[in-house]
């Protein structure tokens, strides 16, 4: 939840200035290189190719979840894109309930009513921009791609290669992100350029893949319903970085929006 929390920050400090997808590329492939190091140092196994196909598919999503974000979070305040994007839990529980068959409660159901309801005034904003709202639904698909990408992680770290099952998935996640940038080149408003800007591009990519891993063995040991509410509690810490350094401020019926999102989530936490 922390890494996230300051990665989530970070990327919107530098999306200001840069190419989201190429941002996603250095820091995701600088971060994955120690995590592809383990793997290959400490599971020296071959897993079964349905373990490969599981891991590449879902690899190719988390791509396709990271760049979505990340271009939300270049359209938007992440004051605003976070709390959108960490409903993610919602669609997560929902699936575990349908596909891993874990249970819900009533106390369950209404923290997710209230996530949904934070959802739906966060995004009432009838003199927002074209690129504010785009921001929204692009968060939105994010979400729903990483909710159900979950579910895939869950089977992948309860394998016995959990360590390579994660390496090819970064693998996979690169190559996603190669395409677009190989399709739409040159979308910056200025190059990554001196060695500030390639330190923070790194220090993005350890934290933000450190924080991937962590969820990932979270997900090994516990239920998808419990672990991912807590770990999407991190717009909590982005938006108070968000006000504080980045001096984004929203309207009163979105800060009411962003608290019922992270209390939801809380909640949900909390009672699971």
């Amino acid at each position: 939840m922390l890494g996230f929390g300051v990665s989530d920050f970070m990327a919107k400090t530098m999306l200001t200035k840069a190419n989201a997808v190429r941002t996603a590329l250095i820091s995701q492939g600088v971060g994955s290189l120690l995590y592809l190091g383990a793997g290959l140092g400490f599971d020296r196994g071959l897993p079964n190719l349905s373990l490969v196909g599981l891991a590449l598919f879902s690899g190719a999503l988390s791509g396709a979840t990271i760049s979505a974000y990340y271009v939300a979070l270049s359209l938007g305040k992440a004051s605003l894109v976070a709390p959108i994007f960490s409903c993610l839990t919602v669609v997560a529980v929902m699936l575990s309930v349908l596909i891993l068959g874990e249970k819900l409660t009533i106390p369950q159901l209404s923290a997710i009513a209230l996530v949904f309801l934070g959802i739906i005034l966060v995004a009432f904003e009838n003199r927002s921009g074209g690129a504010r709202k785009l921001s929204m639904i692009v968060a939105l698909a994010a979400a729903v791609m990483a909710g159900a990408n979950l579910i895939l992680q869950k089977w992948i770290a309860e394998s016995g290669h959990y360590l390579v099952g994660f390496s090819l998935t970064r693998i996979s996640m690169m190559a996603v992100l190669i395409i677009p940038l190989a399709l739409i080149p040159g979308q910056e408003t200025r190059p990554v350029g001196g060695s500030w800007s390639w330190l923070k591009l790194c220090l993005l990519g350890v934290i933000d893949v450190s924080a991937f891993f962590a969820w990932y063995l979270g997900l090994r040991v516990g239920l998808v319903s419990i672990v991912t509410p807590i770990v999407t509690s991190s717009p909590a810490i982005t938006v108070v970085l968000a006000y504080i350094f980045l001096k984004e401020r929203v309207r009163p019926h979105q800060r009411i929006g962003i608290l019922a999102i992270i209390s939801g989530i809380v909640f949900l936490s909390a009672i699971t």
